[in-house]
């Protein structure tokens, strides 16, 4: 089954409206429209799934790339530890980074 990235950068730093690291955060990753959570997977074999939500570390970042099934689109929620959103989200009707074969 082919993959796509999530993000184009393979490990994501979520950062708040300053620029600064959110230690912590919190992605979670929808069905476009929906409360219906996708699979994604640490590799883009889609073999070793994440948990969600994907915990970032103390710098904002998660531990490696973020693989998700080609899909039309998604939902991007990103929160902070104590789940408020970080602008700009969530994101509905997100595109996936294809990648290339």
């Amino acid at each position: 089954m082919a993959a796509a990235m999530l993000f184009a950068a393979p490990f994501i730093t979520v950062t708040d409206d300053n620029g600064f690291p959110v230690a912590g955060a919190l992605i979670s990753i929808f069905e476009a429209g929906t409360a219906s959570s996708v699979d994604v997977f640490h590799d883009s074999d889609l073999e070793n799934a994440w948990t969600q939500p994907i915990q970032c570390d103390a710098n904002g970042k998660t531990s490696g790339p973020i693989f998700v099934s080609p899909t039309p689109s998604l939902k991007i929620v990103v929160t902070d530890s104590d789940e408020v959103p970080v602008p700009p989200y969530p994101v509905d009707d997100w595109t996936p980074y294809a990648l290339e074969n």
